[in-house]
């Protein structure tokens, strides 16, 4: 499998042409299509300039001789790659578990291309079947952010840092990160709008009709699905 993200990785770098801004996601998958930009950078002389959704992906931009813009100053990219955590059919998305959303929603949005790479594994038929959905809270927000997810029938977690950090998990622009089980989601569109209204609750996973293309590595090989 880890060949396939490896091929699933490249085909999407293998988009990129000169000139281009590109965001850059986080994840497995995403590393293998900045080795391969990297890679075209000296073969090829490719000519492009990156916004990067992650700290940990600024730090391997670093390694390999990309060059990053602040995505601040940035009001337009060309194409954008990214992963998932789960790809329903019309792919739309859940995304988070890395707590980059917020940031990797920005860099999506300003793409004319959102490109989607990942593993069939995060295939599923309705969101929500295995994982939660991310959400990035301002933490004088929490006590109103849980009441409005118990509202709208889901159960909110505070996502604890684990063994490097005591306390919760915090995001790169220092707010906390938090789960919310809503179970399958019937209608991700509409529970979008509904966190999207909750004030303090800065960013949520559900990417909702925001990618249009994606390359799903499987045993078969990999997958090509344009919408």
């Amino acid at each position: 499998m880890a060949n396939l993200k490896q091929q699933a990785g490249i085909a999407a770098a293998n988009l990129a042409q000169n000139g281009m801004g590109i965001g850059l996601g986080t994840g497995s998958t995403v590393f293998f299509a900045l080795e391969r930009l990297a890679e075209r950078q000296k073969t090829e002389n490719l000519k492009f300039f990156g916004v990067s959704t992650s700290f940990s992906t600024t730090l391997l931009c670093r390694e390999m001789g990309i060059e990053l813009k602040d995505c601040g100053s940035i009001s337009r990219l060309d194409m954008a790659i990214d992963g998932a955590d789960e790809i329903d059919p019309s792919l739309n998305l859940i995304k988070g578990r890395g707590a980059a959303h917020l940031l990797e929603k920005i860099v999506a949005s300003l793409a004319q291309r959102f490109i989607i790479v990942a593993d069939s594994a995060k295939k599923v038929k309705n969101l929500g079947e295995k994982f939660p959905v991310p959400l990035e809270i301002l933490p004088s927000a929490l006590g109103l952010a849980n009441a409005r997810i118990k509202s709208l029938g889901g159960a909110l977690e505070i996502r604890m840092a684990g063994a490097c950090k005591d306390g919760p998990a915090i995001s790169d622009s220092g707010n906390i990160i938090a789960d919310a089980n809503f179970g399958l989601i019937k209608d991700p569109a509409a529970l979008g709008k509904e966190l999207d209204s909750v004030p303090g609750l800065v960013g949520h996973g559900l990417f909702i009709g925001m990618a249009k293309e994606a390359f799903i590595a499987g045993e078969a090989g990999v997958e090509r699905i344009s919408l």
